[in-house]
């Protein structure tokens, strides 16, 4: 949200609320704050009743886990956001078995900055060069991107029409079944 207002500006009117528009920093930071509860709550309410993982991503950690390669999660929202629709569209034992998971609470800067990537790469103790990064959004590959790291796009309905530049593969979906899919070997001819 904080990239989104510095690009587009803060709001300028009030809303149907009584809350007049922030003029300082403090009341910005305010204005984020109750907007990510607000964010998070729905979106917990939404990932309880309909979501569903994208396909082939189960299968993709699965084939990774299997070959020897760590798998991580990274996401600029909330932590407890990232949670709960991780175990409800992993599974508890897949979260579980991450080797490592961070959220928007474990950085001090969110993505596009590439603070989150570098903070995995670390704690995994592999070479970011060495890193494959799956991302659905410009702002998330210009993360990958930032932190030296290969980057595959699987855009969503949303991120459909933005530049991907510099992606490696851009893909609707990492696809269910072989041969159409994205696999390990695909990750690490993509790494070549």
């Amino acid at each position: 949200m904080r990239w989104y207002f510095a690009k587009y500006g803060w709001p300028t009117c009030r809303g149907t609320g009584t809350q007049s528009p922030p003029e300082t920093a403090t009341e910005q930071e305010q204005l984020v704050d109750v907007l990510q509860d607000y964010k998070t709550r729905i979106y917990k309410e939404m990932v309880a009743d309909v979501a569903q993982p994208r396909s082939g991503v189960l299968r993709l950690m699965n084939e990774a886990r299997e070959a020897g390669l760590s798998v991580a999660v990274c996401s600029a929202a909330t932590k407890s956001s990232v949670e709960f629709t991780l175990s409800n569209l992993l599974g508890a034992k897949a979260f579980g078995n991450l080797d490592c998971f961070l959220a928007g609470d474990d950085v001090t800067k969110k993505k596009p900055d590439p603070e989150i990537y570098l903070t995995a790469s670390k704690k995994l103790q592999v070479d970011r060069k060495n890193c494959m990064v799956i991302e659905d959004s410009t702002i998330g590959l210009n993360a990958a991107l930032g932190a030296g790291m290969q980057c595959i796009v699987t855009y969503t309905s949303s991120t459909k029409g933005e530049d991907f530049k510099g992606a490696k593969m851009v893909v609707s979906d990492l696809g269910a079944d072989p041969p159409n899919c994205v696999t390990v070997d695909t990750l690490r001819e993509c790494m070549g």
